[in-house]
């Protein structure tokens, strides 16, 4: 089998889990200042200025870029299939492990999170802004907004899908491919959640520290050792 090939030439600094530590306090942070309004105002002039930006061509295309994060199309368009063309090329049942670990990984860790702090969309049209965007709104007929489980769903399914890219094709993928789709994904959906009222900015800020955080775990499974040469 090929070895994905993550753990080939990283600095050994990155790997020390102070780094895991420092986005667990940011993320406590950020999720600390929004849940007692203190970025209320933020969020607020950050919607405000995307409904008054908002120009009907440019709606379509962000929706579909919006798709890169997208659980089912992550799922269902390439997951599975990469898994199953795996499956057929190795004859290996460890091929379903990183599919499974990013199911996990962002249902785990975002989950909870959104179920505790039942915090409305931006897009909200059962409260006005203000109070949409207030934390503990268990009124709400959608209360899962914080943090954005779009943006999460980058951090930890494109490393999947690019691990399973490079069994299925029995080479390591190219570098600059690699790099776009691991940090080209959090870039786009970041932007087209917050553009299309999908989610309010620091819905989008925790997302990106929880999921730095769960990619971080991902990358710690030894995949060289389940997958050797």
């Amino acid at each position: 089998m090929i070895s994905p090939g993550w753990h080939s030439g990283r600095r050994s600094g990155w790997r020390s889990w102070w780094w895991d530590g420092l986005l667990l306090v940011a993320l406590a942070v950020t999720t600390g200042l929004a849940a007692i309004g203190v970025t209320d105002d933020l969020d607020l002039a950050i919607r405000s200025w995307c409904m008054d930006h908002d120009p009907t061509w440019a709606r379509g295309p962000a929706v579909v870029l919006n798709h890169f994060g997208q659980g089912w199309v992550l799922m269902y368009v390439f997951t599975i299939p990469l898994t199953l063309a795996a499956l057929v090329r190795t004859r290996k049942w460890q091929v379903v492990l990183p599919g499974l670990a990013a199911y996990l990984l962002a249902g785990f860790g975002a989950g909870p999170l959104k179920i505790w702090s039942e915090r409305d969309a931006p897009s909200s049209k059962q409260f006005p802004p203000d109070v949409a965007v207030q934390f503990f709104n268990s009124a709400a007929d959608y209360d899962r907004s914080f943090p954005s489980g779009h943006v999460v769903n980058t951090f930890v399914w494109w490393p999947a899908i690019l691990t399973l890219l490079a069994i299925a094709l029995a080479r390591p993928v190219p570098t600059r491919i690699r790099r776009f789709l691991l940090a080209g994904p959090p870039a786009i959906v970041f932007v087209t959640t917050i553009f299309l009222s999908y989610h309010w900015l620091t819905d989008d800020i925790a997302a990106v520290f929880l999921g730095l955080f769960l990619a971080r775990l991902y990358f710690r499974i030894p995949w060289d050792r389940i997958f050797p040469r």
